[in-house]
């Protein structure tokens, strides 16, 4: 008997009972399967849309290509199971565990997703669109070339995991962990990131333009050659990051800690760094024209060669800083303290 010939499920159930594992593109279309034992199955190209699920035991099952269209598998065990290229649009995945999974290719737009457990998983070039991933557990998961637009991950893990080149436009991130992540050339424009963990992430060629970065930790992060233009990271922590050859203008910093930051070549054209702490930051050749320094604090900074035409200095701490070579004209320098800076013209101020 072929698998689309199944005339009921208790007899799937029982043939699978007596060691039968293969049933490649079976018609399940609405079947209650919840609770059941389905480990190492086979079900691929089959037909499960909105089939019930619901703490089923899909342990290493093979689903790839299936259509999971609206289907119910909250709580289900999925680990190690193969859904790559599989339909899970719409899916009710909620507090399922997906470890090691691999839904590489898959299609999990609008899917529900919280509380899932995705920890190894393989979603690479997955498409999940608007999917709800809130509070998700993604530590170690590969979502290299994922599109993610759109998508809710407040409050998700996402330690260690690989998004190269992932497509994040417009997903909330807020509260969400990145620690140590790879995220080489990620596009998070217009994302939400306000008091996101991104330690120690890689970000090194990502687009962050135009994102809310407000309240974030990226101490030690890589954001070499990233695009922040029209960010906000008013009270970040960049503490030891690495900001050179980086976009910034327009970048708002205000009270953003950016103590022994590299931003070496950096623009920051018109960045708003009012009351930032730049202490010990390297500002070699950067373009900060135009930008708003008022009350930074700038000391011992090194600002060699800087571009500094039209910059508000006013009240800022430039006491120590190196500004060999800066280019200060139209720059206003009103009540700040340059007691031991060194000036342009290489003469220490008094």
């Amino acid at each position: 008997m072929k698998a689309s010939e199944f005339s009921s499920t208790a007899e799937l159930l029982n043939r699978h009972e007596t060691g039968e594992r293969t049933f490649v593109g079976i018609n399940l279309m609405g079947a209650d399967l919840s609770e059941e034992n389905l480990n190492r199955i086979n079900l691929s190209n089959g037909n499960l849309k909105g089939a019930n699920l619901t703490r089923a035991k899909l342990i290493g099952a093979q689903l790839r290509d299936a259509d999971l269209r609206g289907a119910n598998l909250k709580y289900a065990q999925l680990i190690d199971t193969t859904l790559s290229q599989a339909d899970l649009s719409e899916a009710i995945l909620n507090e399922a565990d997906l470890s090691g999974a691999i839904l590489a290719g898959a299609t999990l737009s609008d899917a529900d997703l919280r509380h899932a457990i995705l920890i190894g998983s393989s979603l690479i070039g997955a498409r999940v669109k608007g999917a709800k991933l809130t509070k998700a557990n993604l530590t170690g998961a590969t979502l290299s070339r994922a599109i993610l637009k759109g998508a809710d991950l407040r409050k998700a893990t996402l330690n260690r995991a690989i998004l190269t080149e992932a497509d994040l436009k417009g997903a909330i991130l807020t509260g969400a962990s990145l620690i140590r992540a790879y995220l080489h050339r990620v596009d998070l424009r217009g994302a939400n990131l306000e008091n996101a963990d991104l330690s120690e992430a890689d970000l090194k060629g990502a687009d962050l333009s135009g994102a809310d970065l407000s309240g974030a930790n990226l101490s030690g992060a890589n954001l070499t050659q990233v695009n922040l233009t029209d960010a906000d990271l008013s009270g970040a922590d960049l503490e030891g990051a690495n900001l050179s050859l980086a976009s910034m203008n327009g970048l708002v910093l205000k009270k953003a800690n950016l103590r022994g930051v590299n931003l070496s070549k950096a623009s920051l054209h018109k960045a708003n760094l009012c009351k930032a702490n730049l202490t010990g930051a390297n500002l070699l050749e950067a373009n900060l024209r135009d930008a708003n320094l008022s009350q930074a604090n700038l000391l011992r900074a090194g600002l060699l060669l800087s571009y500094l035409t039209g910059a508000n200095l006013s009240g800022a701490n430039l006491s120590g800083a190196n500004l060999i070579g800066a280019d200060l004209s139209g720059a206003d320098l009103s009540d700040a303290d340059l007691k031991g800076a060194i000036m342009p013209n290489g003469i220490t101020h008094d």
